[in-house]
């Protein structure tokens, strides 16, 4: 006949496994936790300086008049006549690099990116018809706030319009991100002109200097 010891002693090995495996499932536990703790403060530290990043249009100014070069630049597609200002806003303490500065549509038959406005001039060049986009490059954006300039007036003045600014830029760690019109903020694999020279954005670059505001 089998000896199996006694009850209390079977019930005090059962309980020492029991209470291994729980610990056991909470170092599991807490060792996952802390590993997505560790993940988020890593994207949240990616993101510190790219998230205080904004843009966003103003009133058109509408008097005076660019340049000769600037009217035969500007032609027809949209008013020879006043600028347009985006302000930009650089919330963090260290300055940003490389702007590609952009009016978008968030509403209506226009193009919605930088991208698609830097395409439809890219076809039009070559169909001998060249036209200017409201796109623009900035020499350093500064902390604080400031503003660029569009040349011509009228850009939102398609069926339905409603426009936005957008803003690419380099951060300080040197990661690249482009803030959307509609305020998205995503990541860009190159820097800002690299990745829009894709598209057409070709130098030599306006590179304007931000006015302080």
């Amino acid at each position: 006949m089998f000896n199996f010891g006694d009850v209390p002693t079977w019930v005090a090995a059962i309980g020492t496994v029991g209470a291994l495996a729980a610990a056991l499932t909470q170092i599991g536990t807490e060792r996952k936790r802390r590993l997505a703790q560790e993940a988020a403060d890593r994207a949240d530290l990616r993101l510190a300086q790219a998230r205080l990043e904004a843009a966003f249009l103003g009133p058109e100014e509408t008097r005076g008049r660019p340049a000769p070069r600037d009217v035969e630049r500007l032609g027809r597609r949209a008013g020879i006549e006043g600028r347009t200002p985006i302000y930009l806003v650089n919330g963090s303490e260290e300055p940003v690099y490389e702007p590609v500065v952009g009016l978008v549509a968030i509403q209506g038959a226009a193009p919605r990116t930088i991208e698609e406005w830097l395409e439809m001039r890219r076809r039009g060049h070559a169909e001998q018809d060249y036209r200017p986009v409201p796109v623009t490059t900035v020499s350093i954006l500064p902390p604080g706030k400031s503003v660029v300039w569009i040349q011509g007036t009228g850009w939102s003045g398609h069926l339905s319009g409603r426009s936005a600014a957008e803003i690419a830029f380099t951060d300080r760690a040197g990661v690249h991100w482009v803030r959307r019109g509609g305020g998205q903020l995503a990541e860009l694999s190159e820097n800002p002109f690299e990745y829009f020279g894709r598209y057409g954005l070709t130098a030599p670059y306006e590179l304007q200097t931000p006015e302080p505001l």
